[in-house]
C-alpha cells in the first residue's frame, strides 16, 4: 500500500491497482495562489500514476499545509546566510580537511550552489570566472582555456583540477579536457577555487592553483529533480536526478544529464563554425553514516560525449599546403570512487580513498585511452593543546593507449607515482597566530624525486580580521608528449634553388631530459568583515618561475624539430581582490578584481624571444567582474552579471611559430530573471553575451580556428518533487 499526506494528521490510502508495476512514475504540481482577500493560500497537488500496461490519473485536491511523504524539495544552505556567516563556510582544499574560509592561509574563493544557481552559467568552465585570478576564455562550443594567474591556453597545464578529490587533469599534456566535466550543476555543493601553489598537499601540477568541485552529499538530494532548457541556435538541455533514503544510514541518487550547444561562428567568414557539442552523463552517488563515527562514500560517472569541430590547419601526407577538415569528436570514459573516514577521537581521523578513471578520445587528431587507479591514505591527529598533524601517503598508476595519426605520436606507456606528505599546523598565539609548515615528496617515472615545501602564517589580530602569508614550492612534472611525443605543426616545400626536393615537416618533439617547471610563490592577504553586509579579500603575490617549457628548433634533414627544452625564467605578480556587499534583505553585489604583470625571459642560446613574449601577452592584465542580485517580489529575482576583460595576444594554429595577433578587449554582461510561482517549480528566462554578437576570446594553439562566441537566450525550467 502507497501512501501521501495531505495533512500531519490524516494519510489517504491508494488502492493496490495504482500502485502496482515498476513502470510507476509520480509527479507533483503543487501551487500557490496568494491572494490577501482569501486570507490564506491554496495549495493544489496532482498526483499521476502510470502503469506498465495503461495509464491511470487520480487528483487531489487539499487545502493547508501540505507534508510531501513521497517527495522532498532541496533547500539551499547559502541562500539565507548573511556574509558575515558565508565568511565561515567550511572549506577542505587548502587544508585537506575541514576548517572555516577565514581561516584558510590562502587565496581561496568559494563558488556556492546558489552563485552557480543565479549566475545562469550552463557548464563548470564557466562558472570559474566568478572567482578573481581566474582566466576563463571559451574557444568554441566544447572547448575552453582556464588558467590561474597567467599561461593560459587550450593545453594550460599549471592548474590542478579536482572532483571531489578525483584529478581530472590528461596525462598526455598536463591540462584538462573541459568538454569531459559534465556533472549534473544541481548536484555541486560548491567549487573551492585556490589561485597560488598548492603542491604540498595535492602534489604535481598544482603550481598556479587548484580547483576542487565538491558534489552534494546524497542526505542533501533527496526527491526528484526535472529539468530542461531550449535556446535560439538549436541549443538544449534535459536532466532528471532522483534521490532518497536506502535505509537509516544510507542515501543513494541517480542522474542523467544531456545537452545539445549552440554552433558559433568563423571569424574570417562568419560561417558556421561548426562546432556543436551533444554531451551525455550520468551517475550516481551513495552516503552512509553507520554508527561508530564512521562515514563514507560511493559514487561513478559514465559520459558520451559527441559533437562536431573543424580541424584546421589539417595536414595530410601528399601536400605541404594545409586543408580544412569536418571532423566528429568523440569522448567516452567513467569513474568510480570510494570513500572512508573513521573519527578515531581525542582529534584523531583516518581517512582512506581510492578511485579509477578511464576516459578515451576519438578524432583527426587524438586518438588515446587513459586507465587510472590512484590510492590515498591520510591520517590526523592533535598533538598536545596546540598542533594538529596531517600526514598521508598515496599511489597512482597511469597507463596510456595511443593510435598514431598523421599529427600527433605518443607512446603506450604505464607509469606510477608514488607520494607521502606531512603538515603542521601550530597555534602560536591562543586563538591569534597560527604557523602551519609542510612538504610533500614524490617520486615519479619521469623526473625522479620532487619536494614540494611550504610555510603559511596565520594572524587574527581582531575578531573580523585575518591576515596571512605564505611561501610555497611547486613543481609541474612533465607529459608524455613533452618526453616522447610528436605533434605535427606545419609542413613547406623544400627546394634546392629552384628545383622542389620534397616536404618538410614542422614538429614539437619530445625530448627526454626535459625537466620539471618549478615556482617559488610569495604569498599575503588580507580577509576583512568590514560589517554584516560588507567583506573583502586581498591577495598579493610574487611568483618566481624557473625552468619553464619553450621549443628549441633543431634542423634534421628536411623537418625542423622544436625540441621542448626547459629554458624560460621570470616571474608573475600581481594583486586579486574580492568584495560582496548586501545593503538590503532584497540586494546584493560580488565584485571580483585581478591585475597581473608577466615577465618572461629565453634563454638566447635556445631560441627567441617572441615565444616568451606570448605567452606574457596570453593572459589579460586586468580582468573585473561585477555580480548583482535583486529580488524584486517574493517569487521574482533578477541576476546580472558583467565582466570586463582586457586585451590579450594570440597565436593560432595557422601561424603558431610566427607573430602574435592582437585581440581585442570585450565586456560581457548576462542576464537573467527566475519566477518561483511555488518551491518546487522554477522558471528562467537567461541572456548571454547580451552586448555583443561575438568575440574571439581565446585563439586555440592547435587545431581549433578562430572561432566568435556568439549571444545566446534560453529559457529553463526546473521542478523538484
Amino acid at each position: 500500500m502507497c501512501y501521501t499526506r495531505c495533512r500531519p494528521d490524516k494519510q489517504i490510502a491508494l488502492p493496490p491497482w495504482i500502485t502496482r508495476g515498476c513502470g510507476i512514475a509520480v509527479f507533483s504540481l503543487w501551487p500557490r495562489f496568494p491572494y490577501p482577500a482569501w486570507g490564506e493560500t491554496v495549495h493544489r497537488r496532482i498526483i499521476m500514476f502510470f502503469s506498465k500496461k495503461k495509464a491511470t490519473a487520480a487528483a487531489l485536491v487539499c487545502s493547508g499545509c501540505f507534508q510531501a511523504a513521497v517527495a522532498a524539495s532541496e533547500t539551499n544552505e547559502y541562500l539565507e546566510l548573511d556574509l558575515s556567516q558565508l565568511m565561515n563556510i567550511t572549506v577542505t582544499s587548502v587544508a585537506k580537511k575541514e576548517q572555516r574560509l577565514s581561516d584558510a592561509a590562502a587565496a581561496v574563493f568559494v563558488i556556492t550552489q546558489e552563485d552557480i544557481r543565479r549566475s545562469g552559467v550552463t557548464t563548470i568552465a564557466d562558472a570559474l570566472a566568478m572567482a578573481p585570478g581566474i582566466q576563463v576564455a571559451k574557444i568554441s562550443a566544447s572547448k575552453w582555456s582556464v588558467s590561474s594567474r597567467g599561461f593560459a591556453g587550450y593545453t594550460s597545464n599549471k592548474l590542478l583540477v579536482l572532483m571531489d578529490g578525483r584529478s581530472v587533469y590528461s596525462p598526455a599534456y598536463s591540462g584538462v579536457f573541459w568538454d569531459a566535466q559534465n556533472t549534473l550543476l544541481e548536484d555541486i555543493d560548491r567549487i573551492e577555487v585556490i589561485r597560488g601553489p598548492g603542491g604540498t598537499l595535492w602534489g604535481a601540477n598544482a603550481v598556479n592553483g587548484v580547483i576542487n568541485i565538491i558534489t552534494k552529499n546524497a542526505t542533501e538530494t533527496k526527491g526528484t529533480l526535472v529539468r530542461a532548457s531550449a535556446g535560439n541556435g538549436g541549443a538544449m538541455s534535459t536532466a532528471a536526478r532522483y534521490g532518497g533514503a536506502l535505509s537509516d544510514t544510507i542515501s543513494g541518487r541517480l542522474y542523467l544529464t544531456y545537452d545539445r550547444s549552440m554552433s558559433n561562428a568563423l571569424k574570417e567568414n562568419g560561417e558556421d563554425a561548426n562546432d556543436t557539442w551533444k554531451p551525455l552523463q550520468t551517475g550516481f552517488r551513495l552516503d552512509g553514516e553507520p554508527a561508530g563515527n564512521k562515514e563514507w562514500t560511493l559514487q561513478g560517472d559514465l559520459y558520451d560525449n559527441g559533437g562536431d569541430q573543424w580541424v584546421f590547419p589539417h595536414w595530410t601526407g601528399d601536400s605541404p599546403l594545409p586543408s580544412i577538415r569536418d571532423d566528429a569528436l568523440d569522448a567516452k570514459g567513467g569513474n568510480l570512487l570510494g570513500r572512508w573516514r573513521q573519527e578515531l577521537g581525542n582529534d584523531r581521523a583516518l581517512t582512506f580513498k581510492a578511485y579509477y578513471d578511464f576516459n578515451k578520445r576519438s578524432d583527426a587528431v587524438f586518438n588515446l585511452a587513459f586507465d587510472t587507479i590512484d590510492l590515498d591514505l591520510q591520517y590526523e591527529t592533535a598533538l598536545g593543546g596546540r598542533q594538529n598533524l596531517t600526514m598521508g601517503a598515496g599511489y597512482r598508476s597511469i597507463t596510456g593507449d595511443f593510435d598514431e595519426t598523421f599529427q600527433v605520436y605518443l607512446p603506450d606507456r604505464s607509469d606510477e607515482l608514488h607520494s607521502a606528505f606531512l603538515q603542521d599546523e601550530i597555534n602560536l598565539v591562543a586563538d591569534r597566530l597560527w604557523l602551519t609548515l609542510g612538504s610533500k615528496y614524490e617520486h615519479n617515472d619521469y623526473t625522479g624525486s620532487e619536494w614540494q615545501p611550504s610555510a603559511r602564517i596565520l594572524w587574527k589580530p581582531a575578531d573580523r580580521h585575518s591576515l596571512w602569508t605564505s611561501v610555497a614550492r611547486a613543481v609541474r612534472t612533465p607529459a608524455i608528449v613533452e618526453q616522447h611525443g610528436r605533434v605535427l605543426m606545419g609542413r613547406y616545400p623544400a627546394s634546392l634553388g629552384t628545383t622542389p626536393i620534397g616536404i618538410g615537416d614542422i614538429n614539437f618533439t619530445g625530448n627526454p631530459d626535459f625537466d620539471s617547471e618549478i615556482v617559488t610563490a610569495y604569498e599575503a592577504g588580507h580577509r576583512w568583515q568590514a560589517t554584516d553586509t560588507l567583506s573583502f579579500d586581498l591577495a598579493l603575490f610574487y611568483n618566481d618561475y624557473d625552468e619553464i617549457y619553450t621549443a628549441q628548433p633543431v634542423q634534421s634533414g628536411l623537418d625542423i624539430d622544436s625540441v621542448f627544452v626547459n629554458a624560460q625564467s621570470g616571474s608573475g605578480r600581481g594583486v586579486e581582490l574580492a568584495a560582496d556587499w548586501k545593503p538590503r534583505s532584497w540586494l546584493s553585489f560580488a565584485l571580483a578584481y585581478s591585475h597581473l604583470e608577466m615577465d618572461l625571459t629565453t634563454d638566447a642560446a635556445v631560441g627567441s624571444q617572441a615565444g616568451s613574449d606570448w605567452v606574457t601577452k596570453a593572459s589579460p592584465r586586468h580582468q573585473v567582474s561585477l555580480r548583482s542580485s535583486i529580488a524584486l517580489a517574493e517569487n521574482w529575482r533578477l541576476n546580472l552579471w558583467l565582466r570586463h576583460v582586457d586585451t590579450i595576444s594570440g597565436r593560432n594554429s595557422t601561424n603558431l611559430l610566427g607573430d602574435s595577433r592582437l585581440l581585442d578587449a570585450y565586456t560581457l554582461l548576462d542576464a537573467n530573471l527566475i519566477w518561483t510561482p511555488f518551491r518546487e517549480l522554477e522558471v528562467m528566462l537567461a541572456g548571454q553575451n547580451l552586448l555583443d554578437d561575438g568575440q574571439v576570446r581565446y585563439l586555440s594553439e592547435y587545431q581549433t580556428p578562430a572561432t566568435e562566441i556568439e549571444r545566446g537566450v534560453y529559457g529553463k525550467v526546473t521542478w523538484r518533487f
